[in-house]
């Protein structure tokens, strides 16, 4: 044979290896496809029972043959390995590493929907027919299916976080503004104080990467981008207008009444108010600074309602106190009268609204509240005061006296409103990078724990829950927690009863109570505590340099915790003999000590890091 034909004889050798493999495959599928048909179906499904039929992929990772329980343990310890890494990004050659969970009652910034996923792939395989069954079996033999995991990114505060890293890259951009003086005759001097450009940070495609690197379970540094911002006011948009400032300063002074009572404005009042219209070459007044002034000068006027409150003795309504009235000032409607009419008129009244509190006269009876249905508690023991206020303000002006029409579906955050400064919560530190920034309404998920404990207690559908990345000492025992943050995750429950459901909330000392009061409809609830199992160590304390502490001085703002799973099973039998289960999984990593240690200057390591 000639060297030629051996060469092609060898060459058709290696052609052929892969098409055998395949014919193989495709015979053994085939075999494997009858076989099913022929009653090979039954023993294969009773051969992996309470399993994940091989082939079956979640965030890449195989779960052939695992249970439920080994399932979910194999994936949510590749998302804690890559999530307490943390997310990095990189500016202009300066990197930053994101602390992706926080033990400050912050959920992780790259949230995981485990359990759903987990459910999809163990029931991937157990469609109805057995057509469809079979096919989803050898479809996943052949072909690894990988099941998809909702994946949430708290955009919100990856922004703000990294804002904060890069401050000193991101100047915000300020608007040209008027300079006005009233000097000693009483003569406007008004001058423009000149704009600048500022910068702000491109996150375009940013956090579609970030899913990417989410969905292989590894975090990569992300470069970022800066691109300039413009001042929205320039000074040469204002200089001609200044003639016009010192005309709106010369009419007749504005003067506010409401109930006898006068609140005359000064024109340094005023002059704050004055800024150059976005339609037309006019002055007019800002509705945010003018709101802001007036919810100051009248907050005499303005009362928040109360919903109704009753008082319980030994398990029975002793006394119900009606509801309040509330009022507030409608700016707007405000300023809409002084924007038509001054001048001639300088003189206007505040528009106050009235606002009901729930339940504002004695009827109890009427919405069908009765009946005590379930109770939750928690205790905010060791709180420092922040916390404690916090809890205190959300018990008494925002849950206490909430009613729930039937079918109504219960959301903590939408219960809570707005969460900041302005709406009266207080700010605790935490950590970001080695600074220490405030977060507002610190503790809230001690009422969202209860709120948990009390839905469950009286056996009504959970709708939303997830509980915290670590174990908090507040909210033992283990997997009965639920954490909040703003605009996510929520906690929420349905009133799924005929009836109106009341919560009665108040604090003793530092225990929370929340009780749910209705209409009993027959239903029996019963749960189990909570059992916890693969507990794990924390890892050694991590000391973080900073020059906001004098040198040598330790302050600890997080402790360290163990890591652990829980669940607790809860079963709920209606009066016409239908059920539902539901079992409450938890999973907390272990989490370490951190401390800010003070020194004169940061190490090379540290700064860079600051930088």
């Amino acid at each position: 044979m000639s060297k030629e034909s051996k060469e092609k004889k060898s060459e058709s050798k290696v052609m052929l290896k892969p098409a055998l493999i395949w014919a193989g495959i495709t015979i053994g599928v085939i075999a494997l496809f009858v076989a099913m048909l022929g009653g090979g179906v039954y023993a294969y499904t009773r051969m992996y029972e309470n399993k994940i039929y091989p082939g079956v992929k979640v965030l890449n990772i195989r779960l052939d043959g695992l249970t439920k329980d080994e399932a979910r343990q194999k994936i949510q310890q590749a998302t804690d390995n890559a999530l307490e890494k943390g997310l990095f990004f990189n500016l202009d050659g300066k990197e930053v590493a994101l602390q992706a969970s926080s033990n400050n009652d912050l959920p992780d910034l790259v949230l995981y929907d485990i359990d759903s996923a987990i459910n999809d792939a163990y029931n991937t395989g157990r469609s109805s027919g057995v057509n469809k069954v079979v096919y989803e079996i050898l479809r996943a033999r052949i072909r690894p299916i990988n099941v998809n995991v909702k994946i949430q990114i708290d955009e919100v505060r990856i922004l703000s976080s990294l804002e904060a890293q890069y401050h000193d890259e991101l100047p915000d951009p300020i608007d040209a503004t008027f300079k006005i003086n009233i000097n000693e005759q009483g003569t406007p001097e008004v001058w423009v104080i000149p704009d600048e450009d500022g910068s702000k940070l491109n996150m375009e495609g940013v956090y579609n990467k970030l899913r990417q690197q989410a969905e292989i379970v590894t975090f990569q540094p992300i470069t970022l981008h800066v691109e300039k911002v413009f001042a929205n006011r320039r000074a040469n948009q204002l200089q001609p207008l200044i003639d016009k400032v010192q005309e709106v300063l010369k009419r007749p002074q504005i003067v506010f009444t409401y109930d006898d009572k006068e609140y005359p404005i000064k024109p340094a009042d005023l002059a704050g108010w004055l800024v150059a219209s976005n339609e037309d070459d006019t002055v007019t007044i800002d509705h945010d600074l003018f709101a802001s002034s007036i919810h100051m000068l009248a907050k005499d006027i303005e009362v928040e309602s109360k919903s109704g409150s009753m008082e319980v003795k030994d398990g029975e309504i002793v006394s119900f106190t009606a509801g309040t009235m509330g009022k507030s000032i409608n700016t707007e409607k405000t300023l809409e009268a002084v924007l038509n009419s001054w001048p001639p008129s300088s003189t206007f009244p505040l528009v106050v609204e009235e606002e009901h509190g729930q339940i504002t006269g004695d009827a109890l009876e009427e919405f069908g509240i009765k009946e005590l249905l379930g109770v939750g508690r928690s205790n905010f023991r060791g709180s420092p005061y922040n916390r404690t206020q916090n809890i205190k303000k959300a018990v008494n002006d925002h849950v206490n006296g909430t009613l729930l029409a039937p079918g109504e579906t219960f959301s903590m955050l939408q219960s809570l409103g707005e969460i900041d400064g302005a709406h009266g919560w207080l700010p605790e530190l935490v950590i970001k990078g080695n600074k220490t920034l405030p977060e507002y309404g610190g503790g809230l998920c001690q009422i969202g724990t209860t709120m948990f404990r009390g839905a469950v207690d009286t056996g009504l559908p959970v709708t939303e829950r997830r509980n915290h990345s670590y174990r908090v000492s507040y909210y033992e025992p283990a997997g009965t927690d639920a954490t909040i943050y703003d605009p996510a995750p929520d906690f929420k429950f349905v009133n799924d009863t005929e009836k109106y459901i009341y919560i009665n909330a108040y604090i003793v000392g530092t225990e929370i109570t929340f009780e749910f009061w209705g209409t009993d409809d027959g239903r029996q609830v019963e749960y189990t505590s909570p059992v916890i199992y693969n507990i794990t160590a924390p890892p050694p304390t991590k000391l973080v340099e900073t020059t906001d502490l004098a040198p040598g001085k330790k302050k600890c703002t997080e402790s360290a915790h163990s890591g652990a799973d829980a669940y607790f099973e809860s079963s709920v039998i209606y009066a016409d003999g239908r059920t539902r289960e539901e079992t409450f999984h938890s999973h907390y990593r272990p989490w370490q000590a951190v401390c800010l240690i003070g020194v004169e200057s940061l190490s090379d390591e540290s700064a860079k890091a600051a930088e």
